[in-house]
């Protein structure tokens, strides 16, 4: 079984994305649902009741939490990621270098140390609302060394 070809993954840093997310509507809820009824964890679940879809493509490599569209299709199409072996995740999420986040039933988020369905994953936050957490703050300071470099700029 393959894995989604490049074409259907997110936008990478490389291309010209906008940093924005989408805030949920009834077909991203329905989307949602069917996640639900998979028995994908709840805090997934509950962030896409609020928010469909997250691109930050100037943040590192780039941070994408993919639409619960994808989420579905991935699942439905290639089923859950390996994440250690006892362990699977659901696959949520990427960054603009192939890299992908996943969340266990547990709710724990991991990283694939590669651009890679197919090695290993590692821990990256103990929790959903922790790895939010840690995108906010490398927003915060992105934007804060992109304020610094403008005042730099003008001065």
């Amino acid at each position: 079984m393959s894995r989604p070809s490049p074409a259907s993954r997110p936008p990478t840093a490389t291309h010209q994305a906008t940093t924005a997310f989408s805030v949920a509507d009834d077909q991203s809820r329905a989307a949602a649902a069917r996640l639900e009824d998979a028995a994908v964890p709840a805090a997934l679940v509950t962030f896409y009741s609020s928010i469909a879809e997250l691109r930050l493509p100037d943040i590192d490599h780039g941070h994408f939490i993919h639409s619960p569209d994808l989420v579905v299709d991935h699942l439905t199409e290639y089923g859950p990621v390996r994440l250690t072996d006892d362990c699977t995740g659901i696959v949520f999420g990427s960054d603009g270098g192939g890299i992908l986040f996943a969340l266990d039933q547990a709710g724990q988020v991991h990283r694939s140390t590669t651009a890679s369905w197919f090695d290993d994953f590692e821990l990256t936050a103990p929790t959903l609302a922790q790895f939010l957490e840690q995108l906010r703050r490398a927003t915060a300071v992105f934007t804060d060394d992109t304020k610094r470099h403008a005042a730099t700029e003008h001065s």
